[in-house]
């Protein structure tokens, strides 16, 4: 063989062996990156999978954003996202850096997140900032602010949204400030003058806003409500409160009760960046 081309087939191997390191990953003891156990800190390359067991760890990526990955977790890290597969994750986001589960997308620029994974849908809090929700198709589904904690699930169903909230008419707009996902949608359709000021639900097909920030709703449906919100649910991490609203590809409820326990979890994984 030419000696030129061996050289050059070493140094193209070499090359693609070598990922550049997009972060790291921190504990006090052990974890398992791409199925091999680590003691102590590890470089993580795009795509790394970080398993935890018995220690939390901390991921610092370079961008300056953290993760935290609780005891028995699971997730695969990438230079512009976490996708968590198991567990509980903590984001300290900066840039738009998100943590993934279930198709769901959780971004905060300077916010702090929670993300867990339960079985069959995904409860995500907001401990400090405004918390953004996105689903599989990019199309917005909550604005959390510190303090609240909603449950979402995948539906597959078609397309459709459920808002409620008080109608406002702001700059030639009708708008609903949703009650259950934060979000300040506008509405499309006929007799939505004369509900101006009033509480109504509306369902409709829904696409997102110009600059993808909120819904915009082709209101199907209108039903006129009391003046008054419904009872906040029982205190209870399980989605078994009535479903509050409904998104695109997605149901969401109010979950409360859950914030306490955070604050513990918090503290513990964000220790291991000290």
């Amino acid at each position: 063989m030419n000696k030129s081309l061996v050289v050059l087939s070493m140094v193209m191997g070499s090359a693609f062996a070598a990922s550049p390191a997009i972060g790291v990953a921190v504990t006090h003891g052990r974890l398992e990156v791409n199925n091999t156990t680590v003691d102590g800190n590890a470089n993580l390359a795009a795509g790394a999978s970080v398993k935890t067991s018995a220690f939390p760890s901390m991921l610092q990526l370079s961008g300056g954003s953290n993760v935290a990955l609780d005891r028995e977790s699971q997730a695969k890290v990438f230079a512009d996202r976490v996708v968590l597969e198991r567990g509980v994750s903590q984001l300290a986001g900066k840039n738009a850096y998100a943590v993934e589960a279930m198709g769901f997308r959780v971004t905060g620029d300077a916010a702090q997140a929670r993300v867990e994974m339960k079985k069959d849908y995904v409860l995500v809090a907001a401990l400090s900032g405004v918390v953004k929700v996105t689903d599989a198709s990019g199309m917005p589904v909550a604005n959390l602010t510190a303090g609240r904690a909603l449950g979402l699930q995948p539906t597959g169903a078609a397309a459709s949204s459920t808002m409620t909230g008080r109608l406002a008419r702001e700059n030639g707009h009708y708008v609903l400030p949703d009650e259950v996902s934060g979000l300040k949608v506008e509405l499309n359709g006929n007799g939505l003058d004369r509900e101006i000021g009033r509480r109504i639900q509306v369902t409709g097909a829904p696409k997102a806003s110009a600059d993808r920030s909120t819904q915009v709703i082709e209101v199907a449906r209108l039903n006129r409500l009391t003046d008054e919100p419904a009872p906040m649910p029982a205190p209870s991490p399980a989605p078994q409160a009535p479903v509050a609203g409904l998104s695109s590809l997605a149901k969401i409820w109010i979950v409360v009760g859950v914030l306490g326990a955070v604050g513990v979890t918090a503290g513990t994984l964000a220790s291991q960046s000290n």
